[in-house]
């Protein structure tokens, strides 16, 4: 064989080669979903668009979205055009290999994590989800006056609780665990009944003297805009004595209303038999 016509071959084969690699590295990417933004804070009341964007063409776009430690919610099916649900509204743009979700007017239940996914035209079976949207919605406190509550025992000296309530939104407390002290993420109470939502984070410690303003206080703005007064307030976890009295007293009435209901039913039942 020439040194020409060997050139020839292994060019050929190098071609081959190339070609192969080619073919693998196209079938591992294949369809890639980008989600925008990755994060999102808003304040309740405000609307927002979350974005998904596609590598090549969809035959199918679905939103879901997926509560704290829950499973997957369907939201939308829409491959093309727009599509509403209530405060939702999704719309898949074809041509830009886009799709959005509008929430409109959030609520603190908007809280979740937001999946988008497609599938490819020659593999229409699998879908691909991207990575998710992180939206948290931020209650809107009205008149907050922040307060710090020390709960201790009377009859134990090596624990201490830390709650923080009635704080504004923007302050933010993050779950710490310490040496000592355990904190947990802030989280809002919705008291429908009253109209009113309140912020709550709570701490402890099994360390009688835990100081609980020192505990929050790191996350405390100390601007103009957002200043904290919050007060310390003591409480003891003593039992009250008339609360048990009143208990109990209920609960005799009540045995005796059940006995004399069975002794009426019980004469009458004789009394029908005779």
């Amino acid at each position: 064989m020439s040194w020409s016509a060997g050139q020839s071959v292994l060019k050929r084969l190098l071609v081959t080669v190339l070609g192969l690699l080619c073919t693998q590295v196209c079938c591992v990417t294949g369809l890639m979903v980008k989600q925008s933004p990755p994060d999102l804070s808003l304040q309740e009341g405000l609307s927002c668009t979350l974005q998904c964007n596609f590598s090549t063409s969809v035959n199918r776009v679905q939103w879901f979205r997926q509560n704290p430690g829950g499973h997957l919610i369907h939201l939308f099916y829409i491959p093309s055009g727009t599509k509403q649900n209530g405060r939702l509204r999704s719309t898949t743009v074809v041509e830009d290999r886009r799709s959005l979700l509008y929430i409109s007017s959030s609520s603190t239940t908007d809280s979740a994590i937001y999946f988008c996914a497609g599938a490819e035209y020659t593999n229409a079976g699998k879908l691909t989800f991207g990575d998710g949207t992180t939206l948290t919605v931020k209650p809107t406190i009205q008149n907050p006056d922040p307060a710090v509550y020390q709960l201790k025992s009377p009859e134990s000296s090596n624990i201490s609780v830390c709650l923080f309530t009635d704080f504004d939104s923007e302050v933010i407390v993050k779950p710490s665990t310490e040496s000592n002290m355990i904190r947990l993420k802030s989280t809002s109470l919705d008291m429908k009944t009253m109209d009113s939502k309140s912020n709550g984070a709570l701490a402890w410690s099994n360390s009688f003297d835990l100081g609980c303003n020192s505990t929050f206080n790191y996350t405390f703005h100390s601007s103009s805009e957002f200043p904290c007064d919050a007060n310390v307030v003591e409480k003891g976890f003593e039992t009250d004595m008339n609360l048990n009295f009143y208990n109990l007293l209920v609960i005799v009435l009540r045995i005796t209303f059940l006995k004399v209901v069975g002794f009426n039913l019980l004469m009458t039942l004789r009394l029908w038999s005779s």
